[in-house]
């Protein structure tokens, strides 16, 4: 009996170092006009979107100080933000290696 093979509906590729350069700086120039109070660096806008927003009803999350934070969720973000959760992974992910 013969096999199927299936095709990929999309091929994943590497992102790269300059789609994720021109994507932070695309956001930090976003947020110029709507500041989080957090910093205006690509980090500290993926930090304040993460962990850093109003009661989020699906969360309880409880913060040290006795109230509740929670942040977007990956796909909520990616959404947001109008990328791919897959690319919102790499996003991630280098910041990651650079803590």
């Amino acid at each position: 009996m013969k096999t199927k093979t299936v095709t990929p509906i999309f091929e994943k590729r590497a992102v790269s170092q300059f789609e994720m350069k021109t994507f932070r700086k695309h956001i930090e120039s976003t947020y110029i006009n709507a500041p989080t109070g957090c910093g205006g660096g690509f980090d500290e806008i993926l930090c304040y979107e993460l962990h850093t927003q109003p009661v989020n009803p699906r969360m309880t999350h409880k913060t040290l100080n006795d109230g509740f934070e929670t942040g977007l969720t990956f796909k909520e973000l990616a959404k947001k933000w109008g990328i791919s959760v897959e690319f919102l992974g790499e996003l991630i992910s280098d910041h990651c290696k650079k803590l």
